[in-house]
C-alpha cells in the first residue's frame, strides 16, 4: 500500500490518478485489517486528494476510503474530525461521480460507526452550508440513510426531521425537492406515526395540508410485531450492515409540486 500512497503523492496528475485506482484496488481485494499507521497514512494523503483539481483523484480517494473503512476498526473514527468535513465540502463538487462517491462514503462510515452520530457531524457543516448543492446532496444521503438504517437506529430520524423541515423553506428548487423526498422516505419507514410527530413542530396548518397530500399516496412498509418504525424511541440500537455501493433514492417530486412548500415558515 505504500507504493501506491507514494504514487498518489505525485506532482504528475496522470500518476496521481494511477496511484488511486491502484489504492482502491488494493484495499478492496484486501481482508487484512489496518494498522492504525496505515490508516493515519491514508487518511492524511486522501485528505489532500480530495483537494484535487482533476475530479477523477478526488474520486477516487473517496474510494479508497470507503474501502479502507471496513478494514480500519476503530482506528478511522479517530480521524472524523478532519475526514468528515472534508467530505462534507465534496458532496459540492461540480462533477456528479465525485458527490455520488462522496455519499457512498457517508453511508459507509454510518455503518463502521452509527448513523446518528455521522449524521449529527456531518450536519453541523452540511445542512445551512453555503453551497445549495451540499444542502442538496446532505439531504439526498439521509434519504438513503433512513431506507437503510431506520429500523435499527431510529433516534436517526428525529436527529434529521428538524433540519429537513427547515430546507422546505430553502431558496433553491432542487434542495426543497431533497427535502420532500426525505419527508416522504421517513413516512415510507415509520407509517402513520409520522404524522403525530409532525404536530410536534408546530408546522404552518397549510403546509401540514400539502405534507399530508403527498403522504396519501405513498404506502408505507409494515413493520415486524415488534413495533420497529412505529415511534421515535430516545434509545439507540445497533446500526444494520448496508451494502455501501447501493444507490441512493432519486428525487420523486417535481420543481413545480415542491415549490408549493418554498413560501412557508416553518416553526420548529
Amino acid at each position: 500500500m505504500e507504493e501506491a500512497l507514494e504514487l498518489a503523492r505525485a506532482k504528475d496528475t496522470k500518476e496521481r490518478m494511477a496511484g488511486v485506482e491502484r489504492l482502491h484496488q488494493l484495499l478492496e481485494s484486501s481482508r487484512k485489517t489496518l494498522s492504525s499507521a496505515e490508516v493515519t497514512s491514508l487518511v492524511d494523503v486522501c485528505l489532500d486528494l480530495l483537494k484535487d483539481n482533476n475530479f477523477r483523484v478526488s474520486q477516487g480517494a473517496l474510494q479508497a476510503l470507503a474501502s479502507a473503512a471496513v478494514l480500519s476498526g476503530d482506528h478511522l473514527k479517530l480521524h472524523f474530525n478532519a475526514l468528515v468535513p472534508a467530505v462534507v465540502e465534496r458532496l459540492g463538487d461540480a462533477k456528479q461521480p465525485v458527490r455520488d462517491a462522496a455519499r457512498r462514503l457517508f453511508l459507509t462510515l454510518m455503518e463502521i460507526s452509527s448513523p446518528t452520530i455521522i449524521v449529527e457531524r456531518a450536519g453541523s457543516y452540511a445542512w445551512s452550508h453555503k453551497s445549495w448543492r451540499v444542502r442538496e446532496e446532505f439531504a439526498r444521503t439521509v434519504t438513503s440513510a433512513i431506507g437503510l438504517f431506520a429500523s435499527t437506529e431510529l433516534p436517526l430520524q428525529r436527529a434529521i426531521l428538524p433540519p429537513i423541515l427547515q430546507m422546505l423553506n430553502d431558496s433553491k428548487p432542487d434542495v426543497r425537492d431533497a427535502a420532500i423526498s426525505c419527508i416522504e422516505e421517513m413516512y415510507t419507514q415509520v407509517g402513520p406515526q409520522f404524522r403525530d410527530e409532525l404536530q410536534r413542530h408546530h408546522l404552518p396548518t397549510s403546509m401540514v395540508r400539502d405534507i399530508n397530500a403527498r403522504l396519501e399516496r405513498i404506502e408505507p412498509k409494515i413493520r415486524s410485531s415488534d413495533g420497529l418504525g412505529s415511534n421515535f424511541p430516545a434509545g439507540e440500537v445497533k446500526p444494520a450492515s448496508l451494502n455501501p455501493k447501493r444507490s441512493s433514492p432519486k428525487a420523486k417530486s417535481s420543481t413545480r409540486e415542491v415549490s408549493l412548500f418554498g413560501g412557508q415558515d416553518v416553526v420548529l
